[in-house]
């Protein structure tokens, strides 16, 4: 009996041997990391012509009292009942300094965030989308004062803002600030179509001017992508050198520069596929691209046979959601489409005394074609009757125009649905 149990556990120390030397093995292997794609060099801009600086320093003149938080909320609503001229001519008077640097760093060329860092907290951007809304305030008294082209130029400017933000070489919240702040244009211009008093003309020039460039969406994403995994692998290599200075996690993480259980170069490895696939999926149509099973995980035991599994937990909390973050960058194509159909509406309606039956009528007197819709490829979905313009979503079913938004969660559909009163 004596000897079965010296050789049970002699065999069990020596699975442990094995197993021990298995995973060292596997922690101190090097891998090839494919990133060459995801590098993105930085531009030497002068700080004198960095729209940023200019950006920062507006940003330390807003006024936005606490106490008055919520009316001065109600005049960035275009579909304000209640607008009060006296006190949006104080709040915008009381900016002017604000809207003067928003205003100075439309115009000039040159946009570059500086460059990040993981414990950088980044509360410039809360201050660039408040310049947004204040922005919103003048483009709403503009046109409540009848000073509609005016209003739709700043409409205009304001677009272009957030697609600067957007490919400032900044990572992935720089680009949903811009997408915000965008955002705010587009649904701006959606509302005053309906009472606007431009010419069909002036409305097909604006619908031009907030026409990206070629591929300009695209290559903004790509690039937040790029800065995002750049600001992981640098966060990664602070941690294996002991070099994460923020006092809490320095005390846990610094000691992982002694554990086997974390690979820097697999670590990389795996966090450069997962940007990389965000790169290759910019121009695509959400329905083109498949995504991974979020849940098709390695359990714990395979993931401590990798010899990483601290990097793997890490990869976990430093990669973004490759459906939720793609997906938001497709429903901000889906929102410049149905603006720009609804615009166009509204000049067919100017022309012909009426609404087209659909969206075909609009080509090529106003369209050279119909808007995509960026999730199915398909021409985007319009109802005259309904007066909507819409979306199939993340779904990819036609619901009729139903976004059943109030409804519970498994009866909620999908359909992005934008209205238009006119």
């Amino acid at each position: 009996m004596k000897k079965w149990l010296v050789r049970i556990s002699l065999g069990m120390f020596l699975f442990a041997v094995l197993f021990s030397g298995f995973v060292f093995f596997q922690s101190v292997v090097t891998v090839s990391v494919p990133d060459t794609n995801l590098r993105l060099a930085r531009a030497n801009v002068p700080e004198g012509s960095n729209a940023f600086t200019v950006l920062l320093e507006a940003t330390n003149h807003i006024w936005w009292p606490q106490k008055q938080e919520s009316e001065i909320t109600g005049l960035t609503r275009a579909t304000n009942s209640n607008w009060d001229f006296s006190f949006a001519s104080l709040v915008l008077s009381t900016n002017t300094e604000a809207l003067k640097g928003w205003d100075k760093a439309m115009s000039m060329p040159d946009f570059q965030v500086p460059e990040c860092k993981f414990e950088d907290g980044l509360e410039y951007l809360s201050g660039w989308k408040r310049l947004g809304q204040l922005a919103s305030i003048r483009e709403n008294s503009l046109m409540r004062r009848g000073e509609d082209v005016e209003a739709f130029d700043e409409m205009v400017q304001q677009i272009r803002m957030g697609r600067k933000m957007q490919n400032a070489h900044g990572v992935l919240l720089h680009h949903l600030v811009g997408a915000a702040v965008k955002e705010i244009g587009y649904s701006q211009m959606r509302y005053w179509a309906a009472t606007t008093r431009l010419a069909p003309e002036q409305l097909k020039n604006f619908i031009k001017q907030i026409e990206p460039l070629p591929n300009e969406e695209s290559i903004a994403y790509a690039n937040s992508m790029r800065m995002e995994y750049q600001l992981s692998v640098t966060m990664v290599d602070d941690l294996r050198r002991g070099k994460i200075t923020d006092p809490e996690a320095g005390k846990v993480l610094r000691s992982a520069r002694f554990v086997p259980e974390f690979n820097v170069s697999k670590t990389k490895a795996r966090l450069a596929g997962k940007f990389q696939f965000l790169v290759d999926i910019a121009p695509r149509r959400y329905c083109e691209v498949k995504f991974p099973d979020p849940n098709n995980r390695p359990n714990f035991f395979l993931m401590l046979l990798s010899g990483n599994a601290i990097g793997e937990i890490l990869c976990e909390l430093l990669e973004p959601s490759l459906d939720g973050t793609f997906a938001r960058k497709v429903r901000s194509d889906v929102s410049l489409q149905a603006t720009r159909t609804i615009l166009v509406l509204r000049a067919y309606q100017l022309i012909h005394g009426r609404l087209p039956e659909n969206l075909d009528a609009l080509v090529p007197e106003f369209l050279d074609k119909v808007p995509v819709d960026a999730f199915n490829g398909q021409p985007l979905h319009y109802s005259a009757e309904k007066k909507i313009v819409y979306s199939v979503g993340k779904n990819l079913k036609d619901d009729g125009g139903d976004d059943r938004s109030n409804a519970a969660p498994e009866q909620n559909h999908l359909d992005l649905v934008y209205q238009f009163d006119f």
